[in-house]
């Protein structure tokens, strides 16, 4: 590994695991998904990726005709509100699924069936969420990308480096960097989360009501300190 990726990607690492907005918005989609939780991860990534083009390219190309700037600085607004939007849904489908599940249930996977006992009554229907919140978190990912200030100062090296070698090196880096540490992330979640088998034990319930609350706070906090 070259010096320029190396510090491209360190340089995404910090930026995305010390984002709590980041975490936030990542948090309830994952728990909320019921396989493959690393593509939520994935997905954020890579519209994180396409955001800081997007508002880079905008600049570049738009700086005279539009006010960029301005916008990229109020889209922090509107992070705050997209994860205060995130909390409240994420704290209604908990409160949802924990109303509904009452029954002897009978769950179906790819080589077992397994039934279980809900605990209260009431309707209960499971949705396939996973291509949904896989979308979603790309875009979000996309709207985390296009605001804040920050991602012009993490790009500063690229116009230092004298060699467009290296400059390209440290984007790629930084890409790489960006889709890695939240895909990590969402793995982590995954893990602590428990198994995906007892995906309506009191263990998973509690995990999304924290990770709702999460984010509705980290939206209210956003929208304040900007």
């Amino acid at each position: 590994m070259t010096l320029p990726l190396f510090i491209g990607f360190t340089a995404a690492l910090v930026h995305v695991l010390t984002g709590p907005d980041h975490l936030a918005a990542v948090t309830p989609l994952v728990l909320e998904k019921k396989s493959k939780s690393w593509k939520i991860g994935l997905g954020w990534g890579l519209g994180h990726v396409l955001g800081m083009l997007l508002i880079g390219l905008l600049f570049y190309f738009l700086k005279n005709q539009i006010p960029v700037e301005n916008i990229s600085k109020n889209s922090e607004k509107f992070v705050g509100f997209m994860l205060i939007g995130i909390g409240i849904w994420a704290l209604y489908r908990t409160q949802q699924r924990k109303k509904s599940l009452a029954y002897p249930h009978t769950h179906s996977q790819e080589n077992s069936t397994y039934t279980h006992v809900h605990k209260t009554t009431g309707k209960h229907q499971h949705t396939n969420i996973k291509k949904h919140n896989t979308v979603l978190s790309f875009f979000i990912g996309i709207i985390h990308g296009f605001a804040g200030i920050s991602h012009f100062i993490l790009m500063l090296p690229v116009l230092g480096y004298k060699s467009a070698t290296d400059s390209i090196q440290y984007m790629i880096g930084f890409g790489l960097g960006i889709v890695s540490a939240m895909t990590i992330y969402a793995l982590f979640i995954d893990k602590i989360s428990g198994s995906k088998h007892d995906y309506h034990s009191q263990k998973i319930i509690w995990l999304q009501y924290i990770g709702a609350i999460f984010a509705f706070a980290i939206g209210i906090y956003w929208i304040y300190i900007n």
